[in-house]
């Protein structure tokens, strides 16, 4: 029996463009890469690749392990109703703490 479940590097990749607030137009864009392409890795059609991971990271500006260790933090969890509250809450404070500091800010 096939697996068909979406690789949680995928859909950390979603959410880091999500919270980050690009459109896949933009995101693909930044990446290099088509939209199509963009739009197949967050549905787990494509996998991620190691450039594609490299990518991510220079266009998001934060570290492969740092998107690899958010994958990590959401593998197992459940994407059901009151349960997406949960994750999202969850994706939200870590991605905040990966969110690449802005000096002009202090």
């Amino acid at each position: 029996m096939p697996d068909n479940k979406k690789p949680m590097i995928n859909e950390a990749l979603t959410l880091a463009r999500l919270y980050w607030g690009y459109s896949q137009t933009e995101m693909a864009e930044l990446l290099g890469m088509s939209q199509a392409m963009v739009s197949e890795l967050e549905r787990g059609t494509k996998s991620v690749t190691l450039d594609t991971l490299e990518r991510y990271s220079n266009a998001l500006n934060v570290k492969k392990s740092q998107l690899m260790f958010f994958a990590e933090e959401i593998e197992g969890e459940a994407p059901v109703r009151k349960g997406r509250l949960i994750i999202a809450r969850k994706a939200l404070d870590l991605l905040e703490k990966l969110r690449p500091m802005d000096t002009n800010h202090a």
